[in-house]
């Protein structure tokens, strides 16, 4: 996965949190299922990403 200039900016708004990338179905709504979340980005104090993704082994994407 790759790190987009708008997965960069939304770190430096969660420092010390993370950066999710969700299925396209989820985008801009409230509450997501585990199985939408396609994995995260570990963001530092400094709201940088740090790391790889993680892909979420719950993630099922449609066919």
């Amino acid at each position: 996965m790759k790190k987009t200039p708008e997965l960069i900016e939304e770190a430096k708004k969660h420092p010390n949190g993370w950066v999710y990338v969700l299925d396209k179905e989820y985008e801009g709504k409230g509450e997501v299922p585990p199985e939408y979340i396609k994995g995260a980005w570990k963001v530092n104090g400094n709201g940088i990403i740090e790391g790889d993704f993680m892909p979420n082994p719950k993630y099922h994407e449609k066919n």
